[in-house]
């Protein structure tokens, strides 16, 4: 099979992303953000592709009191770690903002 591809949609990948993230302890939610309405990107989690490699844009509410740097840091190892696992693609870059911490 020479002439056979497999496609993987940037959806599939924010989906991924978006499972990871709300399983992860500390983490509230994933902002939505205002900017980004009527874009596939609308629900905080923005992929693209560049030369192969995956980057995420990730929009975070956390519980208050815990240690943002250490929560974004441990979010971005779990989000290289599941999408190159399940996607297959290389992750490049996964950059954490958080919008908000909520009790």
């Amino acid at each position: 099979m020479t002439d056979s591809t497999v496609t993987i949609a940037p959806g599939v990948i924010r989906t991924v992303v978006r499972t990871t993230v709300l399983a992860m302890p500390n983490v509230r939610r994933i902002a939505r953000q205002r900017a980004w309405r009527g874009s596939d990107d609308a629900q905080g989690v923005e992929v693209s592709m560049q030369g192969g490699q995956v980057h995420v844009k990730l929009h975070v509410v956390a519980v208050m009191g815990v240690s943002l740097r250490e929560l974004g840091q441990a979010i971005q190892r779990e989000v290289k770690a599941v999408v190159e696992e399940i996607v297959g693609l290389p992750v490049a870059r996964v950059d954490v903002h958080f919008e908000d911490v909520e009790a």
